[in-house]
């Protein structure tokens, strides 16, 4: 079997080309006093570590794709876009100076490992697929927002979270194995190595103020090179909380107590302190309750369980594996905007609504609006500007824009290796795999030996890998700039008579007398709503 770089894998669902052929929170205890972070959670006393020189990365491996090599800094590129990492078994430090986590030596067998927290967009597919429910809308705010897409999902409870890694063939991480990866063989103290968190390596005590993308940090990530160990949101894992749980008789790959009345939970977030970085911290929370900076990472045992998919949209910029590029984009995005102007008009006392859309910003100039059951204005209409006319009654509903984004540098799509490039598409060419099966919502054919989308499943399997989104038919790494849209509902006001009108009074001489009186000269309007009385203008 060839080796080949792991980014070979297959980029997994990087925008597969054939797309569709998308809980209200527990209560949660309190925190102790003074701790930030996820309601509920509950923590052992911190020390203030010592800070010791960070443990460098480890370099690039290649794999088999029939079978990836079990070794430091080996990397797999999985079915839902996430690079797993090799975490090879063996005994590791567990522990600090912790009432609930003591130091001592633990033996974990080998596995993969995803190298960052599974976010909004992974968690989106599987809630497509019917194998997942949506996140609570209140500790999630930004679930189905784009622009938030590579971001962690939060609001999942422990189950929601058990059942995604359930959907990808794989499990939460048990507490051993979630902090073996966070510390690496040596036990370091942060994922990083032993020196102190700086807002350069983590997204912690405010340094953001929110979460993040699962990827902007690289210098903080792990011995195996996990990324957000510590920082971002906090992680389910597997196990029932103990404090007293493989203390006294450690034993080889420990699951946790067979119950318990709360589940494990691992890493810091955005709103914790430097200490609470640790990565031998451990908290508790109610496994039905969720959290806005609590999210999870899955692990695997079969990388290679699932087949490749038959076709894929090319990637630009550094691979998904860090690979340099061979082309480096550059977004640049425009602004739209839209605004609504009710009207009246005291001559006809007829009600009418300006809507003006428009574009700024540019290049590019690719922009689309629409505002329902109005009329464009003749010579109104530029490049960047457009006015429509909305009259009752067949005017109303949300007048909506959209703008674009464009890769200024112009970088074509690269294909992975065991794909062929055909137009635009990567065509599997059917070596390097041994995986026969499909996400639910996709069909496996024997013939060809790859997955395809099943069409109408309602399943769109377009995805890039993590912290890449689709962008003229390349996956290109995470933008600095997304596309801007607006809307604004179609205002149309029912009549133009004043309520304060007197009878005998002028339509523009509200409240028995306006200065000047009488009725606003033409080409003047009345202008409205009627918060307040009319005036001309």
């Amino acid at each position: 079997m060839k080796k080949v770089f792991y980014l070979v894998s297959m980029l997994a669902v990087l925008s597969l080309v054939l797309a569709a052929c998308g809980a209200p929170a527990a209560n949660t205890d309190s925190a102790d006093p003074g701790q930030s972070g996820a309601a509920g959670l509950e923590e052992a006393p911190t020390e203030a570590p010592p800070a010791d020189a960070a443990v460098g990365n480890a370099g690039l491996q290649t794999v088999d794709l029939a079978g990836p090599p079990m070794e430091v800094g080996s990397k797999f590129l999985y079915v839902d876009g996430t690079v797993l990492i090799a975490v090879p078994g063996g005994p590791f430090t567990m522990g600090y100076n912790f009432a609930d986590n003591p130091e001592r030596e633990i033996t974990v067998g080998d596995f993969w490992m995803y190298s960052t927290k599974v976010t909004n967009r992974q968690y989106a597919l599987c809630v497509q697929a019917g194998k997942c429910t949506p996140p609570d809308p209140t500790n999630a705010p930004s679930f189905s927002d784009t622009k938030f897409t590579n971001f962690p999902v939060t609001g999942v409870t422990h189950t929601q979270a058990a059942e995604y890694c359930g959907f990808v063939h794989g499990s939460l991480p048990t507490e051993a194995q979630w902090e073996k990866a966070a510390r690496g063989p040596d036990g370091n103290i942060f994922p990083w190595g032993n020196g102190a968190p700086t807002c350069s390596l983590t997204n912690y005590g405010l340094c953001k103020g929110q979460t993040n993308s699962v990827n902007d940090y690289p210098d903080g990530k792990s011995f195996y090179e996990a990324w957000d160990m510590a920082g971002n949101v906090r992680e389910w894992v597997a196990d029932w909380y103990s404090p007293v749980y493989n203390v006294e008789s450690p034993v080889q790959d420990p699951l946790g107590p067979e119950l318990g009345e709360k589940r494990s939970v691992r890493g810091s977030s955005y709103a914790d302190s430097a200490n609470i970085t640790i990565a031998a911290h451990r908290f508790s929370l109610d496994p039905a309750a969720n959290a806005e900076d609590v999210g999870f990472r899955c692990v695997v045992t079969e990388p290679t369980y699932f087949a490749p998919w038959c076709e894929l949209v090319g990637y630009a910029g550094i691979g998904p594996d860090g690979s340099p590029a061979e082309c480096t984009p550059t977004v640049q995005c425009n602004d739209v905007n839209v605004n609504v102007e009710p009207f009246c008009d005291p001559q006809t006392q007829n009600t009418f609504t300006i809507v003006t859309f428009e574009m700024s910003n540019n290049p590019p100039m690719d922009w689309a609006y629409d505002a329902p059951g109005c009329n464009p204005i003749s010579g109104e209409q530029t490049p960047t500007k457009d006015k429509f006319l909305c009259e009752p009654p067949g005017s109303g509903g949300t007048a909506t824009t959209t703008g674009s984004c464009t890769d200024v540098a112009g970088c074509a799509a690269t294909c992975p290796m065991h794909y062929t490039k055909d137009g635009d598409k990567c065509v599997w060419d059917g070596s390097g795999t041994e995986g026969t099966a499909c996400l639910p919502g996709a069909t496996y054919d024997p013939l060809t030996q790859c997955c395809t989308a099943t069409p109408g499943t309602g399943v769109d399997f377009g995805l890039c890998p993590v912290g890449f989104y689709e962008l003229g038919g390349v996956c290109v790494p995470n933008p600095t700039a997304f596309v801007d849209t607006a809307s604004a509902p179609i205002t149309i006001i029912p009549s133009c008579i004043d309520p304060t009108d007197e009878p005998g009074d002028d339509p523009g001489d509200p409240g028995g007398g306006e200065p000047g009186g009488g009725p606003c000269p033409p080409p003047q309007v009345l202008v409205c709503p009627r918060t307040a009385p009319c005036f001309c203008k």
